[in-house]
């Protein structure tokens, strides 16, 4: 089968971006930032970044978006980074490095091909959450992390802000189509389950919720902690799937990838959670629909990966990248009822 991409969704996904080379990246720092070093591809969905470790012993990220990419969503990126830093300064996120002539991006064609936008921005050193030990008190640290990280980002907008994205929690059924790539039925059905309880559950109240503008993507090679202290957060990366979505929503993401262990398949969720509530404490409405967001975000990432490991097979193993320990959730969760999480929540994330 070949389900296509979902209506009104941007190309970024769609088109896979022409290839740059460690020797290209090292040639546009050079000549718009004056900077010389070595150059390391990373992993990515959309971009092509580059980690650079410069002469000086000073290290970035270049940043090399798709063609597709339009320039008011980059310089939304930012702009939120340097509001960021400006309200929470110990709040350790990248900031933007402009180029020789004092701009925070600019447009270059790279390889022959249509112009790119170019940014450079630092280093964030740590090892990777996906990589790192889990503790309770890395669940808790994690949701204090990330409800600093809303706070500093309460009084900000952009007006990239409204764009349609496709990893918005709310339009997880417009991915329906996607499911076409799910080979299983009996999986195909379990993130059948997922979208309907969205949509019962989770649909009706989320516009009477309270919404700015959030990461909305606390996924587990996103964020970065202490290599020598893994409870610690060291910083959060990746700001380009930011956008104007309830608070719950950025929550129910960074919940997610607490997988369940052993106990109750919620446990590590309900501790982020409480770890949030520390900092921002939420309304009843918002843990009453927590779970069923959750579920969402489960069904949006096989989805979306689904489709794309079909499309794109190069990319295949990148984007499979979490798929057991998401089929692993899915399959836990799918045996509680929204009622039953919902006062698991109610009970078990309150800070302490």
């Amino acid at each position: 089968m070949n389900a296509g991409v979902p209506d009104a969704f941007g190309e970024t996904l769609a088109e896979d971006a022409p290839d740059v080379s460690t020797a290209e990246a090292l040639a546009i720092l050079r000549r718009y930032y004056g900077l010389t070093g070595t150059a390391r591809p990373l992993p990515g969905e959309r971009d092509h970044n580059f980690h650079i470790q410069a002469d000086g012993e000073r290290e970035f990220v270049l940043k090399i978006s798709h063609p597709a990419e339009e320039a008011g969503f980059t310089d939304f990126q930012n702009k939120a980074l340097d509001h960021i830093l400006a309200v929470d300064p110990t709040l350790p996120v990248p900031s933007v490095r402009k180029s020789l002539e004092g701009e925070a991006q600019f447009a270059a064609s790279v390889g022959g091909s249509a112009p790119r936008i170019i940014r450079l921005v630092t280093y964030l050193p740590g090892q990777l959450l996906s990589r790192s030990p889990t503790s309770e008190a890395q669940d808790r640290n994690l949701g204090i992390f990330l409800a600093r990280l809303g706070r500093a980002l309460r009084g900000f907008f952009h007006p990239a802000a409204g764009s349609d994205l496709l990893w918005d929690i709310r339009k997880v059924a417009k991915t329906r189509p996607m499911m076409a790539h799910i080979a299983d039925a009996g999986r195909r059905a379990m993130v059948e389950r997922a979208i309907g309880s969205f949509e019962e559950h989770a649909a009706p109240v989320i516009p009477k919720l309270r919404a700015q503008i959030v990461h909305n993507d606390m996924n587990s090679y996103n964020v970065v902690m202490d290599a020598s202290r893994p409870e610690v957060v060291s910083g959060i990366l990746d700001f380009g799937d930011m956008i104007h979505s309830p608070l719950i929503c950025d929550l129910a993401i960074g919940a997610v990838y607490r997988w369940p262990a052993e106990g109750h398949p919620l446990a590590p969720a309900a501790r982020f959670v409480a770890g949030y509530q520390s900092v921002q404490p939420l309304e009843e409405e918002e843990i009453g629909i927590l779970f069923n967001l959750i579920r969402a975000r489960l069904a949006l990432i096989v989805n979306i990966a689904s489709w794309q490991a079909e499309r794109f097979p190069a990319k295949r193993d990148y984007v499979l990248r979490l798929a057991t320990e998401v089929w692993a959730s899915l399959e836990r969760l799918d045996g509680l009822s929204s009622a039953d999480a919902r006062r698991y929540f109610l009970d078990h994330s309150n800070p302490e």
